[in-house]
């Protein structure tokens, strides 16, 4: 993405990375999936996603789409202004209001990675305050799933729980006009339980058997009575 040209409209950034396969150079790593964290690939990606969410947000560029990650990651400091993206969506999207095109360059130093936005300037001022985070919940309850592959009583952690709370941080937008915009950024994290896998014995399978019954002779079935009774219960979550 380095050396991107952004016109101006909305930018959308899975639309810029394209397609996240082995075909195109990634590998899989791990990322949250309903309620589990599993390989799959793109994983890692956020760290664009959150980064580019950031110089949007200093460049005081209008965000257009915008998911902070399901549970807290601690590495993506401060807490509360991560992004995280999976095509097609969640997306990371702003919209390039300046009217002219913004040039995207990017630097790598160590682990240190930094996005900047070249163009012409409008004239706008940005301030952004601290992320404040409240309501902070405990670790729930450990879970546990069974894996045949463990030896029995083996207890192998899968995740790490982490507690959960809210956040929410300002920006203040000042145009060269003088006229001054507020807006609240806010963001959820659930709790999410430390995740074991343990070794159990193996069932042993059941034969699968046939009954078949004679036909009735009888005619002496009283009246309502019946005969077969058919119950199928689904259960969906």
């Amino acid at each position: 993405m380095n050396g991107l040209i952004i016109p101006p409209g909305e930018f959308s950034t899975v639309d810029a990375i394209g397609e996240v396969n082995a075909a195109t150079g990634y590998f899989q790593e791990y990322v949250i999936k309903g309620d589990r964290t599993i390989p799959e690939y793109g994983g890692g990606l956020c760290q664009i996603g959150t980064t580019m969410f950031r110089v949007a947000l200093y460049s005081g560029l209008p965000i257009t789409e915008r998911r902070p990650h399901s549970y807290i990651v601690s590495y993506y400091n401060p807490l509360g202004m991560d992004a995280t993206i999976y095509g097609p969506h969640p997306d990371l999207r702003f919209n390039n209001d300046t009217g002219y095109n913004i040039l995207l360059q990017i630097k790598i130093d160590g682990t240190e990675l930094t996005f900047e936005f070249w163009g012409t300037s409008d004239g706008r001022k940005t301030e952004i305050t601290d992320p404040v985070l409240y309501n902070w919940t405990g670790i729930p309850a450990d879970k546990l799933i069974e894996n045949i592959k463990l030896k029995p009583g083996e207890k192998k952690k899968m995740e790490t729980g982490r507690r959960g709370a809210d956040s929410h941080f300002y920006r203040y937008i000042t145009k060269a006009d003088g006229v001054k915009a507020e807006e609240i950024f806010r963001s959820h994290y659930v709790a999410w339980p430390n995740i074991y896998e343990v070794g159990v014995t193996p069932k042993p399978e059941v034969p699968a058997t046939d009954s078949i019954s004679e036909p009735s002779t009888s005619n002496s079935a009283a009246a309502g009575e019946s005969g077969t009774t058919n119950t199928n219960t689904n259960s969906t979550q």
